[in-house]
Formats: C-alpha cells, structure tokens, sequence
C-alpha cells in the first residue's frame, strides 16, 4: 500500500538529484567545518595555556635562622607532614592545575675551609625529590650518621656532590669539606636522570658550578649538594645564627591545563598569596611564582584572540549560511514548476510543502549527522557547544526557508502569474525595503556600540557579528547599484559591433534575486579574506616593531663590561657592516631628590645609520623618556651612581622607547662623547648586518674582560632575526594566524562553491538558452567568452566590494581588534593589506572563471542540439 504512495516522491528526487546532492555536500561540509573550526581553535587556546605554564611552579617560601625552623620543625617528617596544609588551603582552579608538593630544604652558602685562590661556596640542600631524579657515578645516596653524644658526630654529614662541581675541584667519593660548624664528607657524586626536566629549573646548582664576580672583580665557584633526612636535623639543630630556606614546590600538571584554567590561575595566585600570608601556626611564609607576568600576557592574548576570532568566524559562519541558502532556493526554483502546477489543482500549502521539505530533509539531515560524525572523529580539538549551536542553526534556516517562500508565494493565491523577477526588471516590495533599511540600522548600531565600548566588547554577539551586517548591508548597497549598472553597460554595448558581450550582459540582467545571492556570498568571503589579510598583516608589521624593540639593530650583544677593542672585534666578524658602542648605567640618580634612572650612552649619529628612524632627527642632547622627564624635568642636571662619576646632563627632547629598556622605563640617552676616561668602555654594541650567532658570541668571549671568560652573568647575544622568529612562533600568535589563513581559504572555498553550484545547477537551463544561440550562428568560442562575460559582472562587483570592505574593516573594528599583546605593547596602526596578497585575489577570480569555461565546456549541448531545442517546446 506505501510503495505507490511513494513514488512519484521518488521520481521527484530523480529528477532533481543535482540539487539534492548539492545541498548535501554542502551541508556536510558544513556541519563537519563547524564541528572541527572551534574544535581548533580551542584547542589551540589550550595549548597556549600549556605553553604558558610549561615548566613553571607555585612555591610556599620560608626563610628563618635554624633555630626558629627547628622550632616549628624539628625533623624532615615535619616538613613533609606540613605540604598537606599548604595545599588545603589552595584554591579550585590552582588545585585542579598543580601536582603534589615537593617540599625541601636549602642553606645559605657555606664556604669551604682551606687555601683557595677563588673561594669555593657550597648550597647544603634536603631535597628528596632531587635524590629520585639523578643516577649515582660514583658512591651512594648520602646517608644518616650515627646518632651519638659525641661532638664531631652532632656536626658531621654526608653529602652528594654534582658531577662538574666534584670535577671541576677534584672531589672524589671520602673527601672531606670543613664548612663552618659542620664537617661534610663525600658520600656520592652524581648525574640528573633527565637534564631537561622542569624539576630543575628552580633548582640549577644542583647540577652545575656556577662562577662569577664578586667585590673586586673577585671570581666565586658555587655549587649545592644533597642532604639525608638526618643532614637536615643536624643542619637544622646546628648553629642558631644559620639561615635556612624551606620550600613547598607545587609543580603545574600540563595535562590538567587549558585556557578557562589558566584564566583563572591569576585570580587564584592573588588568593592564596592572601591564605599562605594569613597562617599564623608556623614562621612568616610567601607565595612565590614566575607565573603572574605570563598569565597576564596570555590573558591579554586570549582576550584578543577571541575578539578577532569572533569576528572572523561569524564570517565564515554567514557564508555558510548564504551557500546553504543558496542550495536551498536553487532546489526550491527547480521545484517551482511542481508546485505551482500542484497548486492549480488545488493542494493545500501542507500539501506544497510536503515535498519541498521532505527533499531539503532528505539532503540534510543526513548529510549533517555525517558530517558532524566525522568532525567529532577527526579530534582537532576539545568539542564545543558553538559547534552544535552554529550546525542546529543552520539546518533549521534551511528546512524553514522553503515553509517561509511557499507561504509567501502561495498563500491565499488561487492563480499563479508570471512576471520578471530579474535584477532589473523587478521591483522591491515595501517588505523587502523595511527589512534592508534595517539591516543597514542593525550594522550602524553594532559599529556605534564596538566603538563606544571598545576592547572589552569582544565577546558580544552583536559587535561579533558586526562584520556581518557590514558584509550584508554592503550587499545590499551593491544588489541596489547592481542593475542600473548593467543597464548601463548593456545600453554601452549596444552600439558595439560585437554581439557576444551585449548578449552577456543581457543575460546577466536576467538573473532572478536567487542566483544574485551568490553575489553576497562572495562579497562576504572577500571581505573576511580582506580582514584576515589585513590584520595579519598589521600583526608583521607590529612583530617586527617590537623586534627592533627589543634589539635596536640587526644584532646585539652586552655584557657588564667589555674591552676598549670590543667594537673592533665585532667589525670584524663576517656579515656585521657596522657596529656602534653603547655604555649602560643602571641606577643613576640626580644630586638630589630619589629619582633613580638608567643612563644610555651612545653615538647618536652612528646609532642613526644603522638603525634609522629609531631616534629623534638631529637631537642636539640629551633624550628624556616621559618617566625620566617626569621625574627629573627638562633643565640641565648632574647624574651618578656609586660605581660611576658624575655626568653632566643638557636635554634636548624626548623620546618614547630605546631598545633594552621597558616601555614606560625611566631612562636618559646621551651622546657617547659625553663620557671620558675609562667611563668610554663599552658595555653594549649594536650590529648592523647578517652576522651568525656563533660568531657574535665568540666575539664577545673575546671582548670581555681578563678573567671573566664564561662568568659574566649579564652577558648576551641578541639577533633580530632570531628574536622576531620567535615572536612569530609563539602559540597564541600561531593560533591567530592559523584562524585568519583558515578563514580566508574556508571563505574562498565556500565563494567557489557558491559560484559552482549556481553554474551546475543552471546549466541544463542555460544550455537550453544557449542551443538557439547557436542555431544563429553562435561558434563555441564565442559561447566560452559568453561564459566569462556572463559571470565577470557578479565576480568583479561582488569581490570589489567586499575586497574594500575587509579593508576597510580593521579601522572600523579599531578598539576591538587589539594587537597589542602580541606586539610587546606597541600600538599597531597601518593595517595596509601586504601586497603578495592581490595575485591571490586575482589567482581567486581567474580560478571561478576557469570554473565558468569548465561548466560550459561539460555541459555543452552542440552535439545533441536537435534533442535540447525538442525539449520544453
């Protein structure tokens, strides 16, 4: 009984499956684009968080003389006993997100007694975490000593040395180290399981000897080594006067991070510096952490990410919505004929909308099941709710629109009459007016309000998808112009001798509201193109300010002083073509009043040519920063420190930044003439050129004073190149450029699709048309040029606008689309497109009108032109 019922439901579906499979594939894409774009981007979110975080700890910090430790703490158990408190008192998101405490015990530095022409400094050190992460080479484990009345046994220890410590000064496994009270013997000498685990970041003496100058140039070796738990009794019970520091190490799990955690983490830190300052059952303890700049840029760089995102994503969410539509209206144009004919005999509009919406359902649902299916399988990130949101969404728009035109169009209509309905033959109803003036209202109130509100409206909806309703009332602009200039053109091409393109343009004006949409779609995916490019573009540029920034030339290296020679020795090195000294000062002040100030000296001239534009023209003087200016004013000034004489001062202007230095730092630049003497060795050189790494840092080997080879901790080699790259490469920065690329191709591929849809669907239509072209005469060449002619009308407008609209886009989003925390601070205003991308946009345009060629090519009709012309008449 239901197979006949059935049929002509399947004949229906038979005869329209290239629409059908169309809205199929479109819709799988589409749900499976909406599951794994979020997904992505997420997850990308995610792995900033844990990039951020990698390595770092939060630590509970104590420091008292043994006495007071001893007081509270008498043994090692007590100390481990105490991690339970510190880490009850922890907050939900910093408890989510840290391991076990790893609690342990260092000294202050102890000497070592004997004849030493540089002295020897050992770190005593109760770590039991340390003793699980390294291998024995020599010896055993440091043990408990006998436990006894006698003096020597109360001071005695065993210790377990680091292997270039014991090495460095030939201790072997028995030696004997006088420190002070105590008298530690060597019970071990030992190697890190695994150098690069994050337990020793905070705790590098454990592993190496550290030298560098102390007083008078005075060379100092210092290294630490591990106690047993009985060590730490006696070190603890020993002298009264010995400081000791205890540390309850929290370590952050990378598993247990992501971006809502790490949002969280700032808020929780603050939190439980109150809790651990609060305690009063134990000695005064701190919170101790290297996270709270990190968390703060990364909360500025998820706050910015989201924004510009949004603002993206809602894009591309719309011209998914436009292709799907378009889908939907082209099945729904081929289904006109069926329905008006059902219509006429009398069907109600349940009876029309059965099968518009069946055959919309029957493409649709399961295409969408099966895309988000595969979305979910492919795993490119933790699912979100938009996903499911953004799919739901467009699914109902498009099983509701065919219900919303079949009531529009035959609703209480007992006769169906025709009449154009193209671009320019067709008027706009006062519905269709209201509705358009507002839209334009809608974008105009969305732009008002991200002005007004600024960065923090980012995660509004309604400024989210400002760039849609610009997109769309630039559409709507556009539909509007649209006819009258290929009423022009036409009007132009009829006095041409050519046919071709007046027939293309004639045919083109022909085309229903229906196949203009492809129009905004296209208009939509150049406008995101445009956006993303832009901005992507703005974020390079402000990379590379920063990296200037920081560096202030190709390359440069510093250290606390280096020889007279040093900048000749830098000139030397292949790839540098010049380099420039530099003097720094840290902490000058003026002869009176607490202002404390850095002081730069440096030739400003030379500075000039390597790095230009980076300083004020011509200055005369002295720079002031504002802090500086602030602070010390704009008259002449006498400045020193301690470790420097005096400098005698004149500004002469002010200037905003200087490589080095803090944006907002207190600094003074002064020509390197102004200083003598000794004061004229340099401590910083700025390279212009390409030199390598390798050689830079020979050369400032060389430069650094007598006996200081390897023991200057200031020290460093700084290379723009390496400095910008890293920049770059930094995940949030990574996340956002991977949007902006995926929201251009996403947005490009969907105007393709858009274009390919109409071109296959109209094909048998436009086929037909073609036929009795060519009964007059018409060549296949000249039907391939009235291919592109047809469709450059649509292609040129469309892309144009939406091209000057994504432009245009970054300055109208100025207080949302903040890129600030990528650049180090520095406020990025050129958001000119970078210039390699306009062979993509042309590349874009040929590649749709290739498409046109291929269609017309496929759907050619001259060999069986006697069976199209049959067909319909």
């Amino acid at each position: 009984m239901n197979r006949p019922l059935n049929r002509p439901w399947l004949r229906l579906a038979r005869a329209q499956w290239p629409p059908i499979a169309a809205v199929a594939v479109l819709t799988l894409v589409t749900a499976l684009l909406a599951v794994t774009v979020p997904a992505r981007v997420a997850g990308g979110y995610d792995r900033a968080a844990r990039a951020t975080v990698a390595g770092a700890d939060v630590r509970v910090e104590g420091r008292q003389d043994a006495a007071t430790v001893a007081r509270y703490l008498p043994l090692s158990d007590d100390v481990s006993v105490r991690s339970a408190t510190w880490y009850g008192i922890l907050p939900r998101h910093l408890s989510d997100a840290v391991g076990p405490p790893e609690p342990y015990v260092t000294t202050t530095e102890n000497r070592i007694g004997g004849e030493f022409l540089e002295p020897r400094l050992v770190t005593l050190a109760w770590d039991p975490g340390a003793t699980r992460r390294v291998r024995f080479v020599a010896g055993v484990p440091p043990q408990d000593m006998p436990s006894d009345s006698t003096p020597d046994h109360g001071r005695a220890v065993q210790i377990a040395l680091p292997k270039p410590y014991a090495d460095k000064f030939g201790y072997r496994v028995g030696t004997a180290l006088p420190l002070g009270d105590l008298r530690a013997t060597v019970s071990g000498i030992y190697v890190p399981r695994d150098a690069a685990d994050p337990y020793w970041a905070t705790r590098a003496d454990l592993l190496r000897v550290r030298t560098e100058l102390r007083g008078e140039g005075v060379r100092v070796h210092t290294g630490a080594a591990l106690l047993s738990g009985g060590g730490y009794w006696r070190i603890a019970h020993g002298a009264p006067d010995r400081r000791l520091f205890v540390t309850w190490r929290f370590p952050l799990k990378p598993d247990g991070i992501d971006s809502a955690r790490v949002s969280g983490l700032a808020g929780d830190i603050e939190a439980y510096h109150v809790a651990v300052k609060g305690r009063t059952d134990l000695f005064e303890c701190a919170v101790a952490t290297e996270l709270d700049a990190p968390l703060k840029a990364y909360g500025g760089q998820l706050r910015s990410a989201k924004a510009v995102n949004g603002l993206t994503l809602s894009g591309v969410a719309a011209i998914a919505a436009g292709v799907l539509l378009l889908g939907a209206g082209l099945l729904g144009r081929r289904l006109r004929p069926a329905l008006v004919t059902m219509r006429a005999r009398g069907a109600s509009l349940r009876q029309l909308a059965g099968p518009a919406c069946g055959l919309l359902a029957l493409a649709v649902l399961p295409a969408a099941a099966l895309g988000a299916g595969l979305g979910l399988l492919l795993g490119t990130g933790p699912p979100q709710a938009l996903s499911a949101y953004a799919a739901g969404g467009l699914v109902v728009l498009v099983l509701v629109l065919p219900v919303a035109v079949i009531v529009r169009e035959f609703g209480g209509a007992t006769q169906i009459t025709a009449g154009r309905d193209d671009l320019v033959g067709a008027r706009p109803s006062r519905r269709r007016l209201v509705l358009e003036g507002l839209l334009i209202v809608l974008a105009v109130t969305g732009v008002v309000l991200l002005r007004e509100r600024g960065a923090g409206a980012g995660g509004d909806p309604l400024i989210a998808a400002v760039p849609v309703l610009l997109g769309a009332a630039c559409g709507v602009v556009v539909l509007r112009v649209y006819p009258y200039l290929l009423a022009g053109l036409g009007r132009a091409l009829r006095r041409g001798s050519g046919a071709v393109a007046f027939i293309g343009v004639a045919r083109a004006s022909r085309q229903n509201v229906v196949s203009a949409l492809p129009m905004v779609v296209l208009l939509l995916a150049a406008a995101v193109a445009g956006f993303a490019g832009s901005v992507e573009a703005a974020l390079d540029r402000g990379h590379d300010r920063a990296a200037w920034a920081a560096v202030g030339a190709d390359a440069r290296i510093s250290a606390e002083l280096l020889d007279q020679k040093a900048v000749d020795r830098v000139r030397a090195v292949p790839g540098v073509k010049d380099a420039v000294p530099a003097r720094v000062v840290r902490a000058v002040r003026p002869a009176s009043g607490p202002a404390r100030v850095t002081l730069i000296a440096v030739d400003l001239d030379a500075y000039q040519r390597i790095s230009p534009g980076r300083l004020p023209a011509h200055p005369r003087g002295a720079l002031l920063s504002p802090a500086a200016a602030r602070e010390l004013g704009m008259r002449p000034m006498t400045l020193s420190s301690p470790n420097f004489p005096e400098i005698r001062v004149e500004p002469s202007g002010r200037i905003e930044d200087f490589p080095g230095e803090q944006h907002g730092g207190s600094f003074v630049v002064v020509p390197f003439r102004s200083l003598t003497g000794t004061e004229k060795v340099p401590s910083t050189v700025f390279v212009r050129g390409e030199p390598g790494e390798a050689a830079l840092r020979g050369a400032l080997e060389a430069s650094l004073p007598p006996g200081t080879m390897g023991g200057d901790p200031y020290k460093k080699v700084e290379i723009r190149r390496d400095v910008l790259r890293g920049m770059t490469r930094a995940p949030m920065v990574r996340v956002v450029q991977d949007s902006f690329r995926d929201a251009a191709l996403i947005g490009g591929a969907y105007g393709l699709l858009a274009v390919l849809l109409v071109l296959v669907v109209e094909a048998r239509a436009r086929g037909r048309g073609l036929a009795h072209l060519q009964v007059l005469g018409l060549t296949r060449r000249q039907s391939r040029r009235l291919a592109l002619v047809e469709i450059g009308p649509v292609l040129l407008c469309a892309v144009g606008a939406g091209w000057a609209l994504g432009l245009v886009l970054p300055g109208v989003t100025g207080p949302v689309v903040d890129l600030r925390p990528y650049t180090g601070g520095f406020a990025v205003s050129n958001h000119a497109v970078d210039p390699a991308a306009l062979p993509a946009l042309l590349a874009a345009l040929l590649l749709a009108a290739a498409a046109a060629v291929a269609i017309d090519r496929a759907f050619d009709t001259r060999h069986d032109l006697a069976a199209v012309l049959r067909t319909g008449d």
